[in-house]
């Protein structure tokens, strides 16, 4: 029997009963609050899992939308009660005091911000500077941005589209040796500005809409400046008393997006408590290969769905093993430390060689079984190219 095709509009249902809920769980008296979630569950695996996989961009978009919008459900509704109550910053009346209204425009508020922007939740060390320019110029800064991330999309891609390695059924992007798996960082830039790009056009329709102002959109990226540890370039923060910092300073990141960091930390802190971890290094380490567990199961059924390739795919392995990076890098640098090095411009310059060896060396594990699936990189128009072959033509070149 075939199945059908993915409804967009139950997707929708979905996000109607997660309001519904944050609403309602505002309320004194919210205790059978949880129920809200069985309908989710239940409409988003079928979707996922009863739907015909598709090849269109949309169907990508959806099911990525839905997998991480199931922990956000999870992290809203299950766990609320269990974490510090969810307030925006100078909030100064309880959500349980709150009119009807005023909890419909708490709730929307809330769903709007994965990053929290604006809420006591707000991971600040992690946010890149907000913007502080005014309407008009902030609609007209983001619409050259997406030119720019355009264009450097268009270029980074070129390697790709010459790479057997990502052509379905192509050989692996390890099978050339070292300096050809340098080709990842193609597909990490193209990723970068598909991203940022998506974030810029969000941006405009905020900000002129007047939902938000331009200071509530900062980049969801920060500066790769600060991509010279891999605890930096994930965002992950603890507190360590041996570093190359300050002691007790928190290492922050404002590299990589933050966007799924409110409910992977809040599933890690919960699985912590309810196993009555003390506070020390053995529960910081817990949490932070928790947190990499998730992100790695979540990405793992987002990819089955998509490439039917669970068994092939190595989502897992790749984000524990960030885990396990990041582990040796605290290591090594609690080692400098107590030899009595500081952090140093030569340091940073290690740092970085480090990063870039780290993520050519493990991207491959990740990216082979979707590249080979024929679905996560197709051909598409290029203006560099078509520029390019036009000069040709002209003879201008």
């Amino acid at each position: 029997m075939e199945k059908p095709n993915r409804n967009p509009i139950i997707g929708g249902l979905c996000q109607l009963i997660l309001l519904l809920a944050l609403i309602h769980g505002g309320r004194p008296n919210a205790r059978y609050n949880w129920i809200f979630f069985i309908p989710i569950f239940v409409l988003s695996i079928y979707l996922l899992f009863f739907c015909a996989p598709g090849n269109t961009a949309s169907d990508n978009v959806l099911v990525g939308a839905l997998v991480d919008f199931n922990a956000t459900a999870s992290d809203y509704i299950l766990l609320r009660n269990r974490q510090p109550e969810l307030r925006k910053i100078g909030q100064k009346k309880a959500t349980s005091e709150m009119t009807f209204k005023e909890r419909l425009m708490w709730s929307a508020s809330l769903l709007a911000t994965p990053r929290g922007i604006g809420w006591a939740h707000e991971p600040t060390d992690q946010i890149p500077p907000r913007p502080t320019a005014s309407r008009g110029k902030f609609i007209v800064s983001q619409f050259l941005w997406i030119i720019f991330y355009f264009i450097l999309w268009d270029v980074a891609l070129i390697p790709v589209r010459e790479n057997p390695c990502f052509k379905m059924g192509g050989p692996s992007l390890a099978a050339f040796g070292w300096w050809r798996r340098t080709v990842v960082w193609s597909f990490i830039l193209a990723l970068y500005c598909t991203l940022s790009g998506t974030n810029a056009i969000l941006s405009i329709i905020f900000v002129a809409s007047g939902l938000y102002e331009p200071r509530d959109c900062p980049h969801i990226f920060g500066s790769p400046l600060n991509a010279y540890t891999l605890r930096k370039c994930w965002g992950y923060v603890l507190t360590i008393s041996f570093t190359l910092y300050p002691r007790d300073k928190k290492l922050d990141s404002r590299v990589w997006h933050q966007h799924l960091r409110k409910y992977l930390t809040s599933h890690a802190n919960f699985l912590a408590n309810s196993l009555h971890l003390s506070r020390g290094t053995f529960t910081t380490y817990f949490k932070l290969f928790t947190t990499f567990l998730i992100s790695g199961l979540l990405h793992a059924i987002g990819e089955h769905v998509l490439f039917q390739n669970f068994p092939e795919g190595a989502a897992v392995q790749f984000f524990v093993l960030q885990a396990v990076g990041i582990t040796f890098e605290d290591a090594v640098i609690g080692i400098a430390s107590r030899l009595g090095y500081r952090e140093s411009n030569t340091f940073k310059l290690i740092g970085f060689i480090w990063v870039f060896a780290w993520f050519t060396f493990c991207m491959p594990m990740w990216l082979d079984s979707q590249l080979h699936s024929g679905k996560l990189y197709k051909e598409q128009f290029s203006l560099v190219l078509f520029l390019k072959s036009f000069c040709e033509s002209r003879g201008i070149f």
